[in-house]
């Protein structure tokens, strides 16, 4: 089974509960924060869903300015919608903890966490043949897909998830050398796109691994092995002697 598993803090900002047609109830939760990329801090935002009694029964006890850790998974979903194609990258939440002592700073905007942790740690195989290019300043920056799969209990099977990746420098040259269909590990961040439909003039949003670790997999193939020739149980016939 593939490695899918993210941790993510921050403080929350909203909660929000609702019940599906089935009457399943399910747990929108923000937490904002900002993580250290070297000397700077770095913006960032969390949406997560929650499922089930324990959606229900965390809504009446969270609080909206205090500092939280979760733990999940990601599950892409797709869909097709008057005619137009349509995907997102959703984070199932599975633990929520209250984080205390935590370093939260009142901003312009509201309460954020700093040194809110964002990181995302996933095997599974490239689905195209990386590309890079270089920035106006040189940087080398390479982009490419993993495809990965989680078992869903509640269909019997596994499922099939998809994430777009952006590595930089010395990485970017790292992940540029793999092969489509590479087995990898990865460790990064998520970070979320933003930009505005040229024709509609929506703003359009993609969420996005930014490689931190990138660990090529080699396959073990099974081989058939061969029967090992084990000594008789039988005793040899012992000879009669004559009469």
């Amino acid at each position: 089974m593939s490695t899918n598993l993210i941790i993510i803090s921050g403080v929350l900002s909203k909660h929000e509960l609702r019940y599906t047609p089935k009457g399943t109830p399910v747990l929108e939760v923000a937490l904002i924060g900002k993580r250290a990329v070297g000397d700077n801090h770095l913006f960032t935002r969390a949406d997560l869903t929650f499922y089930g009694k324990v959606a229900e029964l965390w809504a009446d006890q969270l609080a909206e300015g205090q500092a939280y850790q979760a733990m999940g998974h990601l599950v892409y979903e797709s869909w097709t919608a008057d005619g137009l194609k349509g995907s997102r990258l959703r984070i199932v939440g599975e633990d929520l903890f209250r984080l205390e002592n935590a370093d939260v700073r009142q901003e312009e905007k509201g309460p954020v966490l700093y040194g809110a942790e964002n990181r995302v740690i996933l095997t599974g195989g490239l689905t195209a043949d990386p590309e890079i290019r270089l920035t106006s300043l040189k940087t080398p920056v390479a982009r490419a897909s993993l495809g990965f799969s989680s078992w869903d209990a509640s269909a019997g099977q596994a499922r099939s998830h998809y994430i777009e990746l952006e590595a930089w420098r010395d990485l970017a040259v790292q992940l540029a050398e793999l092969k489509k269909g590479t087995p990898v590990l990865l460790e990064g961040s998520l970070k979320t796109e933003i930009w505005e439909d040229k024709e509609t003039k929506i703003k359009r949003y993609k969420r996005v691994l930014e490689v931190q670790r990138v660990t090529p997999l080699a396959r073990i193939h099974s081989t058939e092995r061969k029967p090992v020739k084990t000594p008789s149980s039988r005793k040899p016939k012992s000879k009669s002697k004559a009469a």
